[in-house]
């Protein structure tokens, strides 16, 4: 029960965080537009572009409280947690196809534009998508294991 709260305030803190880097985003697009008025326009498209591509995340911690919920219940290994690991491992691919598709599209274009494209300026976007696939893996191997265990476990009552 101390893990899951640790992990539980964790998770607030990292929403916490989410919503103070989008307020400090929104503060930064505002000083990009006044440095680049040829570019003003498209600040708020990006920026909620930007928001829409947490949502997922968002979701993806409540699936996680979800099953912090049921491991608390001592039902760590059932049909329920198999669900909400494979829910957060759709989540999770969703933000991955996202970041390839849109924001980082939304980023280049912005960056040409701007006619600062430099190499190193796409590294964070590159790391933030290793660290989303490695994340769907692991999702989608703790989903297998699980489902795995889940099946053993009925065998095992099914045994007289």
């Amino acid at each position: 029960m101390l893990q899951t709260k640790l992990l539980r305030v964790l998770l607030v803190i990292f929403l916490v965080g989410l919503v103070l880097a989008s307020g400090l985003l929104y503060i930064v697009s505002l000083d990009s537009a006044a440095l680049y008025p040829e570019l003003a326009h498209l600040r708020l498209p990006i920026y909620l572009a930007v928001l829409v591509g947490l949502v997922p995340m968002i979701v993806a911690v409540r699936v996680v409280l979800d099953f912090l919920s049921v491991v608390d219940q001592g039902e760590a290994f059932s049909p329920r947690t198999v669900r909400l690991l494979r829910r957060l491992k759709v989540l999770v691919g969703i933000t991955a196809a996202y970041e390839v598709l849109g924001l980082a599209g939304v980023l280049v274009a912005t960056w040409v534009a701007i006619g600062q494209t430099k190499a190193y300026m796409l590294l964070p976007w590159f790391a933030a998508e290793v660290v989303t696939l490695f994340l769907f893996t692991l999702v989608a191997l703790f989903e297998r294991l699980f489902a795995a265990a889940l099946e053993l476990r009925q065998d095992n009552e099914l045994t007289v």
